[in-house]
């Protein structure tokens, strides 16, 4: 059986995947055709719109996974399968909406500066937990990555 054929004036420079799909890479924007026809266009590093874009090729039939599974693309089969599920049951706007927070922030920049306080008094990581409600653990990673601003040189938060 022989492959689909490109009408003249397809983009040059473009990858071609599978029978009928091509992805144009220019000037920092990948654009997605089914045979010469402008799929979709998104802004190369957005990974929602890629997700999106992709997902709905295979769900249009105009790709199959095995075929976005090998070079150039690489992705895996079962993230492509993922994809096409989300597509199916949370719908389009799913790869686009903000993931809520699970928890609230407990190092707070007021909690940040109390603990700070508290730390230049010089007393130790544990006392400085108890007295502020945060978990001393949580105290003891925020020293260690900085988020503690430090007036004076204290003793080691271990």
């Amino acid at each position: 059986m022989q492959g689909q054929l490109l009408f003249p004036g397809f983009p040059e420079g473009a990858t071609r995947i599978g029978d009928a799909l091509s992805i144009l890479n220019k000037e920092g924007r990948l654009t997605y055709f089914v045979g010469s026809d402008n799929y979709f266009s998104h802004i190369d590093g957005d990974d929602p719109a890629r997700r999106y874009a992709l997902a709905t090729l295979m769900e249009n039939g105009h790709v199959r996974p095995c075929d976005l599974e090998g070079p150039p693309l690489s992705i895996p089969h079962r993230t492509l399968m993922n994809w096409s599920a989300q597509l199916r049951t949370r719908g389009s706007d799913s790869f686009f909406r903000s993931r809520p927070r699970q928890n609230p922030r407990v190092m707070t920049p007021e909690k940040i500066a109390e603990c700070g306080n508290l730390l230049d008094e010089d007393l130790s990581v544990s006392e400085v937990a108890k007295r502020t409600g945060v978990g001393e653990s949580t105290l003891r990673k925020a020293i260690e990555r900085g988020a503690i601003p430090q007036k004076k040189t204290r003793r080691s938060p271990m």
